[in-house]
């Protein structure tokens, strides 16, 4: 045993990390998409906002395409922001910020993590160009069996005008061969012409991501500012596997209050090469006015079949969004040709009173529509099957220390489950936050869903006690999960924060005898390793993270964890010049 364990301290000593993902990061990712837990995340949309918090978008010199594609903004705030940069010139403050119309005090308290205010004229940075080289490495013995993985990723960026990026890794599997995840883009803002150019891994979000959005798809039950969608159009992806992203070449016009997008996108092509992909045509066009927009976007798939080829996927949508003294507006109706059948939803966000902010989302998703490519807000695990409305209030004190929410999502499923007649799903979520002082903060989470079928009631109760002191911060988490059985969870967590060096030491516990009963847990890690582990069984783990930034370049991660048959090690650098 202790040469397995050698051995795994060798290889893992190869590579060197990037910052862990800390508390105030995914604290910022959660306010801003409007999540209530980093585990209801994926991994590709905590790497894209991490990327932000690293590179600052700078918004008084970037374009207005790259203020639309980065996915911070929705098209009437980049639109607003523009037009009062060409009025007034740079944003100096976020309270300034706070004052353009489309822009709260609330959205600029969610974006400060992700932007940065410096102007053109500083110190020459309109044209800068930046590097980013992470190579990770990581081993792990899982049952006396020795495993491996590795991955390298690289990306170079100049002011939002053009990015370059490539990636790949290989799983923990035990085999040191060739990687099996690859990914990599090139995008070009020009500067005299309004055009965007794409080419390898891509983004494609359009609408309220009824008919085409490609990645991360929220739940029902969630915070009033997840309702809304920010359309971003066609964006670059990086990542170490690229799963989510569309690959092929895409290209964007922008005229006065237009923008046309196309692309011809190859999916398969990574795994089955060029005599198995399919081939997915695809336009949208957009009108952006100062304060409403609407598009029409269009797709088919093209597929090979032994007697020829055929369309198994094909949608036209129109969306529409509008914001009225402090109000959203917006929906989306999006057609399945091959089906012969519409899928349409709608909703609000408004200021309700005083503190108060409501949200109400409709959706009619039919049985028949094929939600391939969508991925709106949802009852379900797709955008099919299931009639839905959901309600969401967010009270926040001015003067600090409570915020609250309350979301109800009741959905009717017209096709049976389980044998069922009565489709019919609730679900409920509550949760607040209460800072007591600066260092001392309670959270509390109490989720519910009842179904007319299979396990009929599921209650998840949850609460976080949080510690700050001077650099020492305590994290402490206890939940408890009745389905079919009940789930019992709990972990303490200590750390040390300060300039350029973090450390995190993590004991939990856990007694989870069925697997209805099991329960996510959101675990540090770097960068573009978002681990959230299902825990089920019984037993305790133990984890241990460090992030230290040796030099203005270069930063080291390493993650070390035991649980019960499996014992890891990794560790990754990154390198910034």
């Amino acid at each position: 045993m202790w040469r397995v364990f050698v051995a795994v301290v060798f290889f893992a000593l190869w590579a060197c990390c990037a910052g862990a993902q800390s508390q105030e990061e995914m604290d910022a990712v959660m306010l801003l998409t409007g999540c209530t837990l980093p585990e209801e995340m994926d991994e590709y949309e905590i790497e894209r906002l991490s990327h932000y918090i690293e590179h600052p978008v700078r918004i008084n010199t970037v374009s207005l395409a790259f203020l639309r594609s980065c996915g911070l903004f929705t098209s009437y705030q980049a639109a607003s922001l523009t037009d009062y940069r060409q009025r007034h010139g740079d944003v100096m403050s976020l309270t300034e910020l706070s004052s353009v119309d489309g822009f709260t005090p609330e959205k600029v308290r969610a974006l400060s993590p992700f932007i940065s205010l410096e102007g053109g004229s500083v110190n020459g940075m309109d044209s800068q160009t930046s590097h980013d080289l992470a190579v990770k490495g990581g081993a792990a013995v899982s049952d006396g069996v020795p495993v491996g993985g590795y991955g390298l990723k690289y990306r170079c960026e100049s002011s939002g005008r053009w990015s370059a990026a490539f990636a790949f890794s290989r799983a923990n599997d035990g085999s040191m061969g060739r990687p099996d995840a690859w990914s990599g883009h090139l995008a070009w803002d020009m500067e005299r012409i309004p055009l965007r150019i794409l080419a390898g891994d891509f983004n494609a979000r359009f609408g309220q991501g009824l008919a085409l959005w490609n990645g991360f798809s929220m739940s029902g039950a969630g915070k009033t500012n997840s309702f809304f969608r920010s359309s971003s159009g066609l964006s670059s992806s990086w990542s170490y596997t690229g799963s989510s992203a569309l690959t092929g070449v895409a290209s964007e016009l922008s005229i006065a209050r237009m923008r046309i997008s196309a692309l011809v996108a190859l999916p398969g092509i990574k795994n089955k090469g060029l005599s198995g992909m399919d081939v997915l045509p695809a336009v949208n066009v957009g009108w952006y006015g100062r304060n409403m927009s609407a598009s029409l976007s269009h797709y088919a798939e093209f597929s090979r079949y032994s007697s020829g080829t055929y369309i198994p996927d094909m949608k036209t949508s129109v969306d529409l969004a509008a914001c009225l003294r402090g109000t959203d507006l917006f929906g989306e109706i999006a057609f399945d040709w091959v089906n012969m059948t519409a899928a349409v939803l709608a909703g609000t966000i408004f200021p309700c009173v005083e503190e108060v902010r409501t949200a109400v989302h409709l959706r009619y998703y039919p049985t028949g529509f094929n939600p391939a490519r969508s991925a709106a807000l949802r009852s379900g695990t797709k955008c099919s099957n299931e009639y839905s409305l959901s309600l969401s209030s967010d009270y926040q004190r001015k003067s600090g220390g409570l915020t609250a929410g309350l979301s109800v999502d009741a959905s009717y499923r017209p096709k049976p489950q389980s044998g069922t007649e009565n489709n019919i799903q609730v679900k409920i979520l509550n949760d607040c936050a209460v800072s007591f002082s600066d260092s001392f903060q309670l959270k509390f989470r109490l989720s519910e869903r009842l179904r007319t079928w299979g396990q009929k009631s599921r209650t998840d109760v949850r609460a976080d006690l949080i510690w700050t002191l001077n650099h020492f911060v305590f994290t402490s988490r206890i939940n408890v999960l009745h389905c079919k059985g009940t789930g019992l969870l709990g972990y303490a967590e200590g750390g040390y924060r300060k300039d350029d060096l973090s450390v995190y030491l993590r004991v939990g516990v856990y007694r989870i005898d069925n697997w209805d009963d099991r329960i996510y847990v959101y675990e540090r890690d770097a960068p573009g390793n978002f681990t959230v582990p299902a825990m089920y069984g019984r037993g305790a783990w133990v984890s241990f993270t460090t992030a230290w930034k040796y030099a203005r370049w270069g930063r080291l991660y390493v993650r070390a964890t035991k649980k019960p048959g499996k014992a890891e090690l990794k560790l990754q650098s990154v390198f910034s010049f």
